[in-house]
């Protein structure tokens, strides 16, 4: 098995840690070249951009789509 063909099944095994891996390289990269604050304001910024994106892909309003991830879908 050649290097190539083992990380693609290890990510493809594995998606959740492979995404939350390179999110938090991501944001470690952010922090370390631009600071805390400013860090803060483009992951605020890009959650923002993620609703107003789900609310169009939905054809909803941008509340109903910010209320829709904020609530608790196994609350019976």
């Amino acid at each position: 098995m050649d290097f190539l063909s083992y990380v693609k099944d290890l990510i493809n095994g594995n998606p959740g840690k492979t995404i939350g891996s390179c999110l938090g390289l991501i944001v470690g990269i952010l922090i370390f070249t631009l600071g805390i604050v400013k860090t803060i304001l483009v992951v605020v910024l890009v959650f923002i951009g993620f609703i107003i994106g789900k609310s169009r892909d939905e054809d909803i309003s941008v509340i109903d789509a910010f209320i829709r991830f904020f609530t608790n879908r196994n609350a019976e």
